[in-house]
């Protein structure tokens, strides 16, 4: 070391006597997730003797702690997985009760929570495109089956032309866009 080059001082933060640096967990356990999904399902199994139900009920409080820790920790992956599980978890406790009949509900349930999440991101200026076009897509595409088997009209074959349209529409307007 030179007369020119003072003494540097160092701090080291967060070493222990193995030499690994601890790291400090944020976010919510998973075993208490887990544990407060394991009593709701239990305490809905009490409710409704049927196990297809308490199943349900379970895992639509599953997706719902995984959405409540992706919207704290800001995780699309919790958020993601969260409304898939709890889209097709709500969709099977509705039928299962008698609330709504035929097909087509949790695909329009999931399109929908992938709607909720592309807006949610467009608060906090994030890029939503892609995600806001799939759950539009998959809105439409349940949307058609529900209105398939509750009405009698046969919307699930309209599906396809109308999504042909909405493209084309989406391809000349962008062409317009580009040269005005």
């Amino acid at each position: 070391m030179s007369k020119q080059d003072p003494p540097k001082a160092v701090r080291i933060d967060n070493w222990n006597y193995q030499g690994n640096w601890s790291r400090q967990r944020s976010g919510v356990p998973l075993l208490g997730i887990f544990l407060i999904a394991f009593g709701l399902f239990l305490a809905a199994d009490q409710l409704f003797r049927e196990a297809r139900i308490g199943a349900s009920a379970f895992f639509l409080a599953l997706g719902a702690a995984l959405i409540i820790k992706g919207l704290r920790d800001h995780s699309d992956v919790s958020l993601y997985v969260g409304i898939f599980v709890a889209a097709l978890a709500l969709s099977d406790l509705l039928s299962g009760i008698g609330l709504i009949h035929g097909g087509g509900w949790g695909t329009l349930f999931l399109g929908i929570g992938v709607i909720a999440i592309a807006l949610l991101r467009s608060t906090s200026g994030r890029h939503w495109g892609w995600a806001f076009a799939i759950g539009v897509l998959l809105a439409l595409w349940g949307g058609s089956e529900v209105a398939a088997a509750n009405l009698n009209f046969p919307a699930d074959r309209l599906v396809g032309p109308l999504l042909l349209v909405l493209l084309g529409v989406y391809i000349v307007s962008r062409r317009t866009g580009d040269n005005g």
